[in-house]
């Protein structure tokens, strides 16, 4: 039986133009340092400013590079898309962004064996997108767990659910229902996935269900009490710690960690997130 740690970092988003959270990355960077942790996650949103800021990405893998310890990394909606609906999106996820991440990170998915356990990372952007890439990431998927017979965890950017598999309403916090539907199944049918880790909603919040551990974890970045999704709030990031079959999360909570809240940037349709990431920064007299 082995033994093995694990950070998660999420919704990083770095820029080199509009440095708003790096004082943030790096009292994380110094955190994992003192952790020394055999594998780091960072579950998306990595850039402030992706889809439409080609050096945001760039500089987000540089900051990830200063990492000490080895690291996978998948994308959030803030790194190639969002995933479009009928209601249309701001950014939609396209086959020519996902392309731009790609070009930098190599890939957008990631498959990592530590100890007993094999660790997938999905992008989730892709899920229910309808773009040719979502067909080949479920193949690859399904490869994946053809070849792994021990314990599984899966890592994605947004959460399956807010608080069941089969709830059917579509928006941007989850996974849309059908596109989870198809993913669930495959889990179900595999039988040796015992967690799902996840980003995204700036909060960390546990869910026991059907013998899976279903985590969010929080953003380095800031927290957002616009809603309420019955996790808690605050700036930091978890360790994982993998013993045989069996896994235990604690939080980390730097500090000096800044709990900046940016629930004054959604007061605009589009959310005023994307209002503010296009400002020039710093602002010259």
């Amino acid at each position: 039986m082995s033994t093995f740690t694990l950070v998660q970092l999420s919704d990083t988003h770095l820029s080199r133009s509009r440095p708003h959270f790096q004082f943030n990355f790096e009292v994380a960077l110094d955190a994992v340092a003192d952790i020394r942790p055999d594998l780091v996650v960072v579950t998306g949103d990595l850039a402030l400013n992706g889809p439409d800021d080609a050096d945001d990405i760039a500089f987000a893998a540089r900051q990830l590079d200063r990492l000490a310890a080895r690291w996978c990394a998948i994308p959030g909606n803030h790194d190639v898309g969002l995933v479009p609906f009928a209601a249309g999106v701001h950014q939609p996820v396209t086959a020519e962004r996902l392309a731009a991440y790609r070009d930098v990170f190599e890939d957008d998915r990631f498959v990592a064996r530590c100890g007993d356990w094999t660790l997938l990372g999905l992008d989730s952007q892709l899920l229910g997108s309808g773009l040719v890439e979502e067909e080949e990431q479920f193949d690859w998927l399904d490869d994946r767990l053809a070849e792994t017979t021990g314990p599984v965890g899966l890592f994605t950017h947004y959460p399956l659910f807010l608080d069941h598999p089969d709830e059917s309403a579509v928006s941007h916090t989850v996974v849309v229902p059908s596109a989870r539907r198809r993913l669930i199944d495959r889990l179900t049918a595999h039988g040796g996935v015992r967690l799902v880790g996840a980003g995204h909603l700036h909060q960390e919040r546990r869910l026991d269900i059907g013998g899976v551990q279903h985590q969010w974890a929080p953003s380095t970045a800031f927290v957002t009490t616009e809603m309420d999704l019955g996790g808690d709030a605050y700036t930091g990031f978890l360790v994982y710690r993998f013993d045989g079959d069996a896994v235990s999360v604690t939080r980390v909570e730097p500090r000096w960690m800044i709990n900046h809240d940016i629930r004054n940037w959604g007061g605009s349709e589009p959310h005023g997130y994307y209002e503010i990431v296009t400002r020039p920064f710093p602002a010259v007299a």
